[in-house]
């Protein structure tokens, strides 16, 4: 995809990958949607984008919310009339025993980081068919793909981020539209610190620009259905199908001790 003009949209745009990518696709001659829930940082970015000569429109939009996801659909609609690309990126942790975890956190993650991918991208069809071609990114993790004891419900909502995007992509591609999964490794956000990974350097943690940098590649190279950030990481499934007793015997040695997953967001 030349992505000189191309329409984006990111959501979670406030704050770390989203932020990052946003900035990304601004820089190659995109015109940006920003949306998230804080209408202050949108508002700040935004003003970033076209000071520095790209386009942005900024859009508050909670994806928890089937009413604000529609409003976000008809902006766009309303001032660009179809959408190239669509990156799924909000989400929140949910680290933490399954048992310590209330209702009302558990079923706010499921909101946000799965049912927030497929209202936003349910609302979006018909814009995204609306030019010659068009891409969806979501962003799931390599918790989609590696369920990670202490984070039973992030894992989950992400494993199903990547099975939705892999059956969508099949669905869609007839019609024009990419889909692609993207898993990043550890990644330095506001909502994923990471301290204690980088305590025991458990791996590199990541800047969100790197993660940015790869999607934005992802759309212009038309890259599908998946890909892991870094991609050596993709390759440890075959781990995990093919010796499936020796993988949860790693996964039990490398999450013991003091390791604590990034906790659940607030009720």
């Amino acid at each position: 995809m030349d992505l000189t003009d191309a329409v984006v949209v990111v959501t979670g745009a406030s704050a770390g990958i989203g932020r990052a990518t946003s900035l990304a696709f601004a820089a190659r001659g995109a015109k940006v949607v920003v949306s998230a829930r804080r209408a202050d940082l949108l508002d700040r970015l935004a003003e970033e984008i076209t000071n520095a000569g790209g386009t942005a429109l900024a859009v508050r939009c909670d994806v928890t919310d089937p009413v604000e996801i529609e409003s976000l659909a008809r902006h766009v609609d309303q001032a660009f009339g179809r959408c190239d690309a669509l990156i799924n990126n909000a989400g929140i942790p949910g680290g933490g025993p399954f048992a310590q975890l209330s209702s009302e956190q558990i079923e706010r993650v499921v909101a946000t980081n799965l049912l927030g991918v497929l209202r936003v991208t349910k609302a979006f069809l018909p814009l995204l068919r609306a030019g010659e071609r068009a891409h969806i990114v979501n962003v799931a993790s390599l918790a989609g793909r590696y369920a990670v004891p202490g984070a039973s419900v992030y894992s989950a909502t992400k494993h199903a981020v990547v099975a939705f995007s892999e059956a969508l992509s099949i669905e869609l591609e007839p019609h024009g539209i990419l889909v692609t999964a993207v898993n990043p490794g550890l990644v330095a956000t506001e909502g994923f610190p990471h301290h204690d990974a980088r305590e025991r350097r458990l791996g590199r943690v990541m800047p969100p620009e790197r993660v940015a940098q790869a999607i934005v590649r992802i759309v212009q190279r038309g890259t599908a259905p998946e890909r892991s950030i870094p991609r050596w990481l993709g390759a440890l499934q075959a781990v995990r199908v093919l010796t499936p007793r020796l993988y949860r015997i790693g996964v039990r040695r490398a999450t013991r001790g003091s390791l604590r997953p990034t906790g659940a967001a607030p009720p």
